[in-house]
């Protein structure tokens, strides 16, 4: 019995695999071939008849192509998987574009190839250099006018002239260019893996929705303020339309890293820029720089488990970041750029390591003057104490009866004379914790009845004050 090849195609099954995509997949294949060799003039020639395109793509790379094979072998081997810089890997572009056409023709440096309804024909006409490309595909003139808008969005390389019919498509110079270690995908002792490669990243400033290209062709729009351009293979699935969740984020941290001095404040919070934020890739200066246009200059961490400290932070016109606004990762980059204070850091009463302060009879007069006002307006009896801690930011704090004063911070001078206006604002300020927060209304509620009732009491007992 002879014996018969391992596998088989079906070329229904495969034009059935094909009909779902933006027909602007057919441009980019045939393109892509002509920019992976050494071709200096490019022309991609398209016209719409009665629903069916005849596109056509010349090239005038001196060797045409390497095998005339390749126009009709799924798969076959090829010296782009290993070369990260060419934009071939699998050898299956022309197959899938053949498999929706009516008719084709490939003719090269070493041959034609012609596709019609009565099959394949191969004979030894040939170009003397490039190769000409025409195919004839069913489509909706909308489907044709994307696949012609997104050709002219190409970017061309430099080394490359590329002509739309008959316009010029020019090159557009980067806004910058970096030059990261990215994943890739390369052919490595005869296995096609994925490895990391330091390659050069054009950043464009987008004339619209940015989208992600690879090597001038574009893969998928993306989130991002800037047109990215990567000169290597980028990670893609077989359809070239999917890139991994990890490398964009990668690839934006290095991008953000780049250009977080053009993130407009109003724009910080983005998408990819948490993604960016939120990498291991991202720098402590673009951190801290993103955290000051999100956030603003006056900013804390929320300690759930110090809400005074929040609330001063609050009264104080802080922005106060509570840790559900952000992710793990995000939380983490920010902690080891040092770019957010916590509210108790910067408003906790930092009292714990304070020493006590022997009391001056000024300060006497003050605690007097201080136990009056907390059991004539309040009812209650206090204790007043007097400390240093030349850490804390904090003048006084009042809490389960206790009005403390930090000498370390008002300085023995504010003490006197003992009724003046800064002690009385002090205390009613503190005593007013006596009904809640600066954030909440029992609080500013009891300010103002404090301060109507020793109206009062300077009208009708000024002695009290004496």
């Amino acid at each position: 019995m002879k014996s018969k090849s391992w596998f088989e195609v079906s070329r229904d099954g495969l034009r059935k695999l094909q009909e779902g995509k933006p027909k602007h997949f057919i441009a980019r294949e045939l393109i892509q071939n002509a920019w992976d060799e050494q071709t200096k003039v490019c022309f991609f020639n398209a016209g719409w008849n009665n629903g069916k395109a005849k596109i056509e793509v010349i090239d005038d790379n001196p060797s045409g192509f390497q095998d005339l094979a390749d126009a009709f072998t799924l798969f076959k081997n090829t010296t782009k998987r290993n070369d990260p810089t060419k934009r071939g890997r699998f050898n299956i572009g022309e197959k899938q574009i053949i498999s929706l056409c009516d008719e084709a023709r490939i003719s090269t440096t070493k041959g034609t190839v012609d596709f019609d309804k009565t099959g394949r024909r191969v004979s030894r006409l040939f170009q003397s250099e490039g190769s000409v490309i025409t195919v004839s595909v069913k489509m909706t003139k909308t489907d044709f006018d994307e696949m012609l808008s997104v050709v002219k969005k190409y970017l061309v390389p430099e080394n490359i002239s590329f002509f739309v019919n008959g316009e010029e498509i020019v090159y557009r110079k980067p806004y910058k260019v970096i030059a990261p270690s990215l994943l890739t995908e390369n052919e490595v002792d005869g296995i096609f893996r994925r490895v990391q490669r330091k390659t050069n990243v054009h950043i464009l400033k987008t004339e619209g929705k940015a989208v992600l290209y690879e090597m001038g062709l574009p893969i998928s729009e993306i989130d991002c303020q800037f047109d990215i351009d990567v000169q290597q293979k980028v990670p893609l699935s077989i359809d070239r339309d999917t890139v991994p969740v990890t490398y964009l984020k990668a690839l934006y941290a290095e991008v953000l890293n780049s250009t977080y001095q053009d993130v407009e404040s109003e724009d910080s919070s983005e998408v990819w820029i948490r993604q960016a934020v939120g990498d291991k890739r991202i720098s402590k200066e673009t951190v801290k720089e993103i955290v000051r246009k999100r956030f603003g200059e006056k900013v804390v961490v929320a300690n759930p488990f110090d809400p005074i400290s929040i609330d001063d932070a609050l009264s104080h016109g802080f922005n106060v970041v509570h840790g559900a606004e952000m992710s793990k990762e995000e939380w983490e980059n920010i902690r080891n750029a040092d770019a957010m204070k916590s509210s108790t850091d910067l408003f906790g009463t930092g009292f714990a390591s304070a020493t006590s302060y022997e009391p001056t009879l000024e300060m006497d007069k003050v605690e007097v003057l201080a136990k009056k006002i907390a059991k004539r307006l309040l009812g209650i009896e206090i204790m007043v104490c007097f400390i240093k801690s030349p850490d804390s930011s904090d003048a006084a704090s009042f809490g389960n009866s206790v009005l403390t004063f930090n000498v370390s911070k008002l300085g023995i001078k504010w003490f006197s004379p003992t009724v003046s206006e800064q002690t009385i604002d002090l205390i009613c300020h503190e005593l007013g914790h006596h009904a809640g927060n600066h954030t909440e209304s029992s609080y500013h509620k009891l300010l103002t009845r404090m301060t109507g009732q020793l109206v009062l009491i300077a009208l009708n007992e000024p002695e009290f004050f004496r």
